[in-house]
């Protein structure tokens, strides 16, 4: 599955959003020498509760637009990053 979000480093909570049809992620992480991109791997992968090798970074790595590719099937992956917005709200 290939997905794309829209990446806030700096904040003062880890947060999954969804801001219409788009994805956002809020991040504590700075965005310096790639502990954000780090960071949102780590955050990732405990919410789809997969292993971080199973998420790969291919674009965006020093942009706040990141395209991730993650081995999981699209139906899955989305039920579990709704269910971490359900969570925190």
């Amino acid at each position: 599955m290939i997905i794309y979000l829209n990446v806030k480093p700096n904040q003062r909570f880890d947060k999954v959003e969804r801001v219409g049809d788009k994805w956002q992620v809020r991040l504590k992480a700075p965005a310096v020498d790639g502990k954000a991109n780090e960071h949102l791997i780590e955050l990732l992968s405990g919410i789809l509760d997969i292993s971080k090798s199973k998420i790969i970074l291919k674009k965006g790595k020093t942009s706040r637009l990141k395209c991730l590719e993650i081995e999981l099937d699209e139906k899955s992956a989305l039920e579990k990053m709704e269910l971490s917005i359900n969570k925190t709200m």
